[in-house]
């Protein structure tokens, strides 16, 4: 059982060669298992790249694509002007073949543009797309998406996770190429940013948490930076105290947004939460600022009740079993009850498991109640039977950890009718 609780994103350097070309600046993996498959659209060279990572810092190109993308070069701003977006987008979906006359080829997908920086930003226009095209390939040549050889295309698909598979487009990939030093710089700025932000969450110091937000920050239910500042200070003071821990780290860069994706944990007096947290940010005065947050649960949120009544559950089915090593796994090494310490406990508990055929736990009226970080003050209505016996009483617990990893510390039965 873990005696602190902490914030924790692994760096692991691997020598340069290690790396893709030009894109160790673009696609940064600080801490996720895999990254997934990752598109990288360089405008200047007409070419994309598909690249992703299998474990931390190792990023590889998969494949590689000619392309042409818009007739005029800059970012675009405007429906029909001709111009390719520049950002980070996400593939939302196919367009249906009723769609496509013949210059866009057998298949095409679209892009998720204008996204939330192109809007506020007031960038318009639509129809963005990857596609296929009926004559060969020379450099910009559409109206805006980005084109390739058919059977270059049909070969894409392999790739692609609707609504799952970002697409990274810059002016030009090779203003991104740095060496092994500036390499190691930008994981530590992002790995420091990040568990910055994680930090003083984590803490309740609301000003420099509130500092990461850009000034026209406007949260999920409308509050501005100002108010959404008020607002986690109140929940600073509902609260006795919180754990935000984050991990499996990556991040996607451009110029023009960065994207940062991670898993969140977050544990207080009264509930858990877990899920993917996504961070975009734009360039504020020559630094990174939050613009939007948004977090997707991986599970339902859950009363810390449900959790210790879930652990308990767990304690229970092991004891009635009567499994010693499955039972102790409950207990914390410190562990002390009933006049025992685990050793104790252990020899008492194996006696008694040697000494009975089988053995029924009931409980109800289960009451938690945090007292400090992590810890729980539990009680419950407990009815054991074996064999022949039986008791009714009321068992008092103190149980200690995170979600995943908590133990029982003290454990003390008082018998009633």
């Amino acid at each position: 059982m873990p005696r602190q609780i902490f914030i924790i994103l692994t760096l692991i350097f691997l020598p340069l060669c290690a790396f893709a070309e030009n894109l160790i600046s673009n696609v940064i993996n600080i801490s996720a298992d895999s990254t997934g498959y990752i598109f990288v659209v360089d405008k200047a060279n007409q070419k994309m790249l598909v690249v992703k990572s299998d474990a931390p810092s190792d990023i590889k190109i998969v494949n590689k694509y000619k392309i042409t993308t818009g007739r005029r070069s800059g970012d675009k701003e405007r429906r029909g002007d001709l111009k390719t977006p520049e950002g980070i987008y996400y593939i939302d979906g196919r367009v249906p073949s009723s769609n496509l006359t013949p210059k866009f080829g057998p298949i095409a997908f679209s892009l998720d543009y204008p996204n939330f920086v192109d809007r506020l930003q007031k960038r318009n226009g639509s129809n963005i797309w990857i596609h296929g095209r009926d004559e060969a390939i020379k450099d910009f040549i559409t109206e805006g998406c980005i084109s390739m050889e058919n059977n270059q295309i049909l070969g894409l698909r392999k790739y692609i996770d609707i609504d799952q598979t970002p697409v990274i487009i810059l002016d030009n990939l090779s203003d991104y190429s740095v060496d092994q030093a500036e390499y190691k710089s930008t994981i530590n700025r992002w790995s420091e940013f990040t568990n910055g932000w994680a930090r003083s969450w984590d803490s309740g110091d609301i000003p420099a948490y509130c500092s990461y937000y850009d000034p026209k920050y406007v949260d999920g239910s409308g509050r501005n930076l100002a108010k959404f500042k008020e607002y986690k200070s109140r929940l600073e003071k509902t609260y006795k105290w919180k754990t935000v821990i984050i991990d499996k780290v990556f991040v996607l860069i451009s110029d023009k947004e960065t994207h940062l994706k991670f898993r969140q944990r977050y544990l207080s007096p009264t509930f858990y939460s877990e899920g993917q947290k996504n961070l975009t940010l734009i360039p504020t005065k020559s630094q990174w600022k939050i613009i939007r947050e948004t977090f997707e649960t991986s599970s339902p949120r859950i009363s810390t009740a449900e959790m210790i009544e879930q652990f308990l559950n767990g304690w229970e089915v092991a004891w009635e079993k009567q499994g010693i090593e499955d039972y102790l796994a409950f207990y914390a090494p410190d562990f002390f009850g009933g006049g025992y310490d685990l050793t104790g406990w252990r020899k008492y508990k194996s006696d008694l498991f040697q000494s009975v055929k089988k053995v029924s736990v009931e409980r109800s009226g289960l009451k938690v109640q945090s007292t400090e970080k992590h810890v729980w003050n539990v009680t419950f209505r407990q009815i054991y039977q074996a064999d022949g016996y039986r008791d009714v009483g009321e068992k008092t617990m103190t149980i200690k950890g995170f979600p995943g990893d908590l133990k029982i510390i003290n454990e003390e039965w008082r018998e009633s009718n």
